[in-house]
Formats: C-alpha cells, sequence, structure tokens
C-alpha cells in the first residue's frame, strides 16, 4: 500500500509537472546560461518546497475544503504573483535583447528554485484536487505515514522532471544558447497564461 502511495506521489508530479511552465523552462535556461549543476541545485531547491506544499495541501485538505475562502485567497495571491512576474519576464526579455544577464543574476541556483517555488502557490491547490480525488477513490489515506510518503514521491517526481529538462538543455545547449534570451518571452507568457486561465477560472 505504500509503495502504490509512492507511486501515485510520484507520478501525479511527474505528470503534472512534464508540460512547459515557469519552473522546468527557468530550469532549461539556467542549463543553458549558467550550467548543470546550478540547474540541477535549482532543481533541488524547487522540490524541497514542493514537499512542504504537498504536506500541507493533503495534511490541511479537510479544513481547506470546509473553508473555500482558503483556496480562493491562495488562487487570488497567485494571480497577482504571476501577474507581476509576466510583467517582469517580459522587462527582462527586452533587456536581454543585447545582453544575456543570467549569469551574473543567478549566483545561488538552490536558492532560486526556492524562491520561485514558493511563489507558485498553484501547488497547494493542484494537490488538495488530487488529495482528494485519490481520497475519494480510496486510493490514499490521509495520515501522517501515507501523506508523508505521498509527498516525498510528489517531491522526487519533481524533481526527476526538472532533471530530465536540463539534461534536453545540455543536448540541445549549442544550437539553442544564441536564443536563450528569448526564453523570459516564453516565461512571460506561460506567467501571463496562467495568471489570466486562474482568473478567469475564478471569476
Amino acid at each position: 500500500m505504500l509503495f502504490l502511495t509512492f507511486f501515485l506521489g510520484f507520478s501525479t508530479s511527474y505528470l503534472g509537472t512534464v508540460t512547459p511552465s515557469m519552473l522546468n523552462i527557468t530550469a532549461t535556461k539556467i542549463s543553458i546560461e549558467k550550467n548543470k549543476k546550478t540547474a540541477i541545485n535549482f532543481s533541488i531547491g524547487v522540490s524541497f518546497i514542493v514537499f512542504f506544499q504537498a504536506f500541507f495541501a493533503l495534511l490541511f485538505l479537510k479544513i481547506i475544503h470546509s473553508h473555500p475562502i482558503v483556496l480562493d485567497t491562495i488562487q487570488s495571491v497567485s494571480i497577482i504573483i504571476f501577474a507581476i512576474l509576466s510583467f517582469f519576464f517580459f522587462r527582462m526579455a527586452i533587456r536581454e535583447q543585447k545582453e544575456i544577464t543570467t549569469k551574473k543574476n543567478i549566483k545561488n541556483g538552490f536558492l532560486t528554485g526556492i524562491g520561485l517555488s514558493l511563489i507558485n502557490m498553484f501547488s497547494i491547490p493542484f494537490y488538495c484536487g488530487v488529495g482528494a480525488t485519490f481520497e475519494m477513490y480510496g486510493w490514499l489515506e490521509l495520515d501522517l505515514i501515507n501523506v508523508s510518503i505521498f509527498v516525498l514521491g510528489s517531491a522526487l517526481g519533481t524533481y526527476l522532471i526538472l532533471y530530465h529538462y536540463v539534461l534536453l538543455a545540455e543536448k540541445i545547449k549549442p544550437k539553442i544558447v544564441k536564443f536563450s534570451k528569448y526564453l523570459n518571452f516564453v516565461l512571460g507568457s506561460i506567467t501571463g497564461i496562467v495568471a489570466l486561465v486562474s482568473l478567469i477560472k475564478l471569476l
């Protein structure tokens, strides 16, 4: 049963992060413009925070669901943050048209990963929805042991997909390095779309 719990956490996190997002595109950008080691440290930082976000979401799932205003508040704050990030990334993209600045800006990949993962509060509503679904089908028990195993799998799943993005970036690095300055346009578009879609859903 514990293996199934771990597998559910791992696969949910891996598949939920496989599509291009702020975090995995940033991991790719760091790998291309900085180095593989910094990108891996970034991935570890992201996964570290995902562990606690998923743990909080599942451990307090019943309390959160009995007070919908909590989720609404988290989503509202996340929308504002992603809108600000979208503006920030577009502004950086315009500045980087003449010079790539990632090498100067990112000195500690782990702390950068922690910071961006903390900003990405959509993880909490995501794991609340996942946890409620799995509990409804009897696949997950919301006790301390099962929740801990599930979120451990989630953290590892997040790390693995980010690591795969880093490996992909290393393989295509010689071909794409000259275009890496445009990745901030991609990040700005992603965060902007996420903020807009989330706002529409919230309304």
